[in-house]
C-alpha cells in the first residue's frame, strides 16, 4: 500500500462506507447525491432538495 494509485481508491471506499454507517445510525443527515441538500428540514426556512419534483 505504498502506491497512491492503490491507496486512493481504498481511502474513498472507506470514507463512503463510514458515511453510510453514520447516516444509517442517524448521526449524519441523508443528503441528495445530485445537489447535496438535505431531504428534510432540520429548522424552519432551511432549503431542501427539490430534484425529485
Amino acid at each position: 500500500m505504498n502506491s497512491p494509485v492503490v491507496a486512493l481508491p481504498y481511502l474513498i471506499l472507506w470514507i463512503a462506507l463510514m458515511r453510510a454507517l453514520l447516516v444509517s445510525a442517524a448521526i449524519l443527515p441523508a443528503t441528495c447525491a445530485r445537489c447535496g441538500l438535505r431531504f428534510e428540514r432540520a429548522e424552519l426556512g432551511e432549503t431542501v432538495c427539490s430534484c425529485r419534483r
